[in-house]
């Protein structure tokens, strides 16, 4: 697993620990696929929250692009379903 420049500063900027992207990795609540961007997201109840990794696939690893905690997974869910630019893996 590796980062962003701009995964590894937000992921710090927000106390977001490599254990907590692992485990959203590994046992994830939601899984879907950015149709736009080719990119895969997670999503894990975190703390009464949600925790969402945004990540890439490359050859043998992965690459944590943004991670951010928000309140309002369903509603970002239901928006990208919506209008076709999320796919539920």
């Amino acid at each position: 697993m590796k980062f962003t420049l701009h995964g590894k500063h937000r992921a710090a900027e927000r106390k977001i620990t490599k254990k907590s992207i692992f485990e959203a990795l590994r046992n994830p609540s939601w899984s879907f696929y950015d149709l736009s961007s080719s990119a895969y997201i997670v999503f894990k109840k975190l703390d009464g929250n949600q925790l969402l990794v945004v990540y890439a696939q490359e050859a043998n690893d992965i690459r944590i692009i943004p991670t951010f905690i928000t309140s309002v997974a369903q509603e970002i869910i239901n928006n990208k379903l919506n209008n076709n630019v999320w796919v539920e893996i």
